[in-house]
């Protein structure tokens, strides 16, 4: 039964958290929307707090499992990195746009949620890892390790949600980052051939 309540929580708090923002939402408003009393919620979890972490590890988490099934049906190393990074960091943005108050947290920080973000980044840059490891094999002997590409992909798209306008010019840029990176990677023609 902890399990369905819980269940029913997170599904109702991450509505909740999308139509308000962090800051707007209350446990009040957290409870009404999981169809329990206050007290019944406080049995559940702590705080606020505690909810917005959960959600925001299952929803990190029901993200990378889309990217790691959606994968396979991406033949190129350039798709697959679009598809990953359009789950990752374009979606997300959209969210962004339609409810402004969700920016709120991000800029004003989650301290009490900075484990659950940098397990996330951490566990999608493994996925980018395995994406662009490949490459590697073949690429020029100056090409940074694929790890080192993962962790610059994602800061860099990080700073691009800080400047981009819209979820069109967010999806560009990271295009334009992604053809950079891959053209690095690209075996040098042979001089001689």
């Amino acid at each position: 039964m902890g399990n369905e309540k819980k269940a029913r929580v997170l599904a109702a708090a991450e509505s909740v958290f999308l139509r308000f923002g962090y800051r707007r939402t209350t446990m009040g408003d957290l409870a009404t929307a999981a169809g329990m009393s206050r007290p019944a919620l406080y049995l559940v979890f702590c705080n606020k707090e505690e909810v917005f972490e959960a959600v925001l590890r299952a929803f990190t988490a029901r993200t990378l499992e889309e990217i790691r099934q959606g994968l396979d049906a991406r033949p190129t190393p350039l798709e697959k990195l679009r598809f990953a990074f359009d789950l990752w960091a374009v979606r997300p943005f959209g969210f962004f746009e339609a409810s402004p108050e969700l920016r709120e947290p991000l800029h004003g920080g989650l301290a009490f949620a900075r484990e659950a973000i940098d397990q996330a980044i951490t566990t999608f840059e493994a996925e980018l890892v395995g994406i662009l490891a490949p490459l590697s094999e073949t690429a020029p002997a100056k090409a940074l390790p694929p790890e080192q590409i993962a962790r610059v992909l994602t800061r860099a798209v990080h700073g691009f949600k800080e400047s981009a306008t819209s979820s069109e010019e967010l999806r560009t840029m990271i295009d334009g980052l992604l053809e950079m990176v891959l053209a690095s990677l690209r075996p040098i023609p042979d001089a001689g051939a």
